[in-house]
């Protein structure tokens, strides 16, 4: 039983908290309500109804007794009268009638317990029937007279006076029973309207109102309003609805918060790298310029711009120097005491980016110019006590340094290359020089050496004029490779292309022929990428076999010929219908001859030179351009000596 009674507790206890802590089941709980009394209303009306159904019969019956007791008292006069049997059959008749509507059962239906009114109202008209009026009808049918007549006449007055009050109870007992039907409808009727307007008024307060407040919440929180909240102080689902939403709210206020912090610091790192690849694309830029003035302060500063650190120092060295050639600053400060005396021991070192701290003065980070054994300088970032960088600019300033370092590396490596290309260019023009005037020189010299002898020996004038001649002849062909060399030096290879410099160079062919000889292009290597060092070289070969054909052929055509075949070789053919070279071409114009075997060993072609048919010449250079190999073609041929 301890159980039993902890348990309905327990459940009692669960009730009354869904009660409290539960919307839908307080509206359930109402409504339940609602439908119990409607419920309970029609049952009660239906049980009542069904109760009174014998109520208006036995009414009926109560008041028939009335009729029959009149109508008994009238047969009694009439057989007291008359004395014939028809008359007493007719009062026995209606005597039996009376007595069984008197103990007809639906007249103690209405009522369930004997000590009703209407129990004792009906034992008590029964009782009187049987125990006198009966008696008193039977004794005056033996002797009736006058007076009994009147006693009985009296009798059945209050007998019936008896009927009557049984009639009123059953009357009043029907109608008790319509008013408690109508009391039952009334309370019903009153308790749902009482219901029904605590159901509105939980609803309205306790509902639409939270609902309306959270949807106006949500709209704002959708708009991007994230500090809209909801102050619903109810213990339920619409409680817990807003407390949750006002914490989704805070969540994702702070979310978008963190975002938009994170959105921030994602931009300026990223501004920070745009920047910071800008100013490695104009450091880039400087130090590739082939301006003799190399402008590094406008960099230095805006390195101090972006990187935030304003004292930043630049010192540039040469290879073997100890003391910086250039010293840039960005702080607006004097040189430090150990710049001033040139005590650079500690900047120029060899290591790599580290640090030294002075017990009251600044941090310096040395970041070294430095590419493979080559030493350009220092870039040093001064930084305030108790400071350091962080890690991007740490990266920045390496990079900074490293980009300096390989620009100067690149510039000194060009200069140098210049150097190299002037050397090898003279050493080409004093190689041909050689080749061509020196020999010429010297003939002329040999002719003058001569001429002085015989002017000496007093020699005939027919031998002077011979040498005379001779030194006219040398001169005229001094000249003609003067112009030779002067037209080779100036060759070059402009915007235009390689194709319009062929197409130049065959006019100027034509026009120095003079009609003599035809010279022609058949050009058809337009569409392959070519290096300049290549187009030099072709260039050079096919002016050297051409130049060959003008003054020795002594053909009337030559044509030069650029194709590719199927091997994606570059094939460039000189031929001519002139007298050929003979059995010793390497005797006649032997320095042109070198100096196409030079270039195209530099080219790394095959080059053939042999008789075409019928008459001629033909010379053919193959070589693997450079796109299809990868390889780089030299600047310039070392030419060997003659």
């Amino acid at each position: 039983m301890g159980y039993s009674f902890e348990s309905k507790g327990i459940c009692m206890n669960k009730v009354i908290n869904k009660l409290f802590s539960s919307i839908v089941f307080r509206m359930g709980a109402m409504m339940f309500g609602v439908s119990f009394v409607a419920i309970v209303s029609m049952f009660s009306s239906v049980f009542i109804s069904e109760l009174a159904d014998k109520d208006a019969l036995a009414i009926n019956h109560a008041g028939s007794l009335r009729m029959q007791s009149y109508k008994i008292l009238a047969d009694i006069q009439q057989a007291s009268l008359e004395r014939n049997i028809n008359s007493q059959n007719q009062l026995t008749a209606d005597i039996v009638e009376f007595e069984k509507k008197l103990n007809n059962p639906v007249l103690t239906q209405t009522t369930s317990s004997d000590e009703h009114p209407i129990s004792l109202s009906l034992q008590k008209i029964q009782q009187h029937w049987t125990q006198g009026l009966a008696l008193q009808i039977e004794q005056y049918h033996r002797n009736g007279s006058s007076s009994n007549w009147v006693a009985l006449r009296t009798e059945f007055d209050n007998f019936v006076v008896s009927i009557d009050y049984l009639v009123n109870l059953y009357q009043q007992h029907a109608e008790n029973r319509i008013l408690l039907i109508r009391m039952i409808q009334g309370v019903s009727l009153f308790v749902t309207i009482v219901l029904v307007i605590l159901l509105m008024l939980h609803l309205s307060y306790r509902v639409e109102k939270p609902l309306t407040e959270l949807t106006n919440s949500a709209r704002k929180i959708m708009a991007g309003d994230y500090t809209a909240h909801t102050n619903i102080m109810q213990n339920d689902e619409l409680g817990f609805l807003s407390s949750t939403m006002n914490q989704m709210a805070d969540a994702v206020s702070q979310s978008h918060l963190q975002l938009e912090k994170r959105v921030k610091q994602k931009t300026a790192e990223l501004r920070q790298s745009n920047e910071s690849l800008e100013l490695l694309f104009e450091v880039s830029t400087t130090l590739v310029q082939s301006t003799k003035k190399l402008e590094l302060e406008p960099i230095v500063k805006k390195l101090s711009m972006i990187s935030g650190v304003k004292d930043l120092d630049l010192c540039l060295t040469t290879q073997d120097g100890s003391a910086p050639y250039e010293h840039i600053i960005t702080n607006d400060r004097e040189f430090r005491d150990n710049c001033k005396v040139g005590n650079c021991g500690d900047c120029l070192t060899s290591s790599v980016a580290c640090e030294t701290t002075q017990s009251l003065g600044p941090i310096g980070l040395r970041y070294p110019l430095r590419k493979g054994e080559f030493n350009f300088g220092v870039l040093v970032c001064n930084l305030e006590a108790n400071s350091s960088l962080e890690a991007w600019q740490h990266q920045l300033f390496q990079s900074i340094a490293a980009q300096i370092a390989t620009g100067l590396k690149i510039r000194q490596q060009t200069e140098q290359t210049r150097r190299l290309a002037l050397v090898n260019e003279r050493t080409v023009i004093a190689r041909e020089l050689h080749d061509s005037l020196a020999q010429a020189l010297s003939y002329l010299k040999i002719q003058v050496t001569r001429l002085q002898k015989l002017h000496q020996k007093e020699a005939s004038i027919e031998k002077i004029d011979e040498v005379v001649d001779e030194l006219k002849r040398g001169l005229s062909s001094a000249y003609r490779q003067l112009r030779e060399l002067l037209t080779t030096f100036r060759l070059k290879i402009d915007s235009d292309g390689l194709q319009q410099a062929f197409e130049n160079t065959i006019a100027q062919l034509n026009n120095r022929a003079e009609g003599n000889i035809e010279f022609s292009l058949n050009y058809q290597i337009g569409d392959i990428p070519l290096t300049p060092n290549e187009e030099i070289h072709l260039m050079q070969i096919a002016r050297e076999a051409t130049q060959n054909a003008l003054h020795h052929s002594q053909g009337s055509y030559a044509k030069v010929s650029l194709f590719s075949d199927q091997n994606k070789s570059i094939n460039l053919v000189i031929e001519d219908d002139g007298v050929g070279l003979g059995d010793a071409p390497e005797k006649l114009n032997h320095y042109g001859l070198a100096i196409m075997k030079e270039r195209a060993s530099q080219l790394g072609a095959n080059i053939s030179i042999r008789p075409n048919s019928p008459t001629g010449t033909v010379i053919n250079v193959t070589y693997a351009p450079a796109y299809v190999t990868g390889k780089a073609v030299a600047t310039e041929p070392q030419y060997t000596k003659a």
